[in-house]
């Protein structure tokens, strides 16, 4: 439970840091200089896409309720998060894992959609489950229904202004 509260805050930090990781790795390593470009862009389009995760993630009612992200969250995001890392190093192979964090971003993307959908479903269902129990818990068609008034005296109070003064 701990480690998933923290990754939920640490969620919106790497917002910020994993992108500035790209940039200060790039120019640690030995970035080419036709590259800061390229890296600029990429890491402006890199924090959209971890903010875009992170609000899909907190979208959701039980991760707002518990401030804890699901196991599959932490998984797919934490393998994503690693790779980002790894592209800051600018090894040789640095292609090969930028296109291995592309596509980790992109599972990471839909597989918080698919959980975001279907916590929805299940809730949305849960209410129409109780409409439909409230509905058979009424009046069914073949009751017989007992007169709104029955036999008997009543006292009427008149809460309006009369005509008879």
């Amino acid at each position: 439970m701990f480690v998933r509260r923290a990754f939920y805050y640490w969620q919106v930090a790497a917002v910020v840091v994993l992108p500035l990781w790209v940039l200060i790795g790039w120019s640690v390593f030995g970035g080419q200089v036709w590259q800061f470009l390229i890296v600029m862009l990429s890491c402006g389009v890199l924090a959209l896409a971890m903010a875009a995760v992170a609000l899909l993630t907190f979208a959701r009612k039980q991760v707002r309720l518990t401030r804890t992200v699901s196991w599959q969250d932490m998984l797919v995001v934490a393998l994503w998060q690693v790779s980002i890392i790894a592209v800051g190093f600018f090894f040789p192979a640095g292609s090969i894992i930028a296109v291995a964090s592309v596509v980790l971003g992109l599972v990471a993307f839909w597989s918080s959609i698919a959980q975001l959908l279907g916590e929805t479903r299940k809730r949305v269902q849960g209410v129409f489950d109780t409409f439909q129990y409230a509905a058979q818990m009424g009046e069914s068609p073949r009751a017989v229904r007992e007169p709104l008034v029955a036999e008997g005296e009543y006292i009427v109070i008149e809460t309006g202004r009369s005509a008879q003064k």
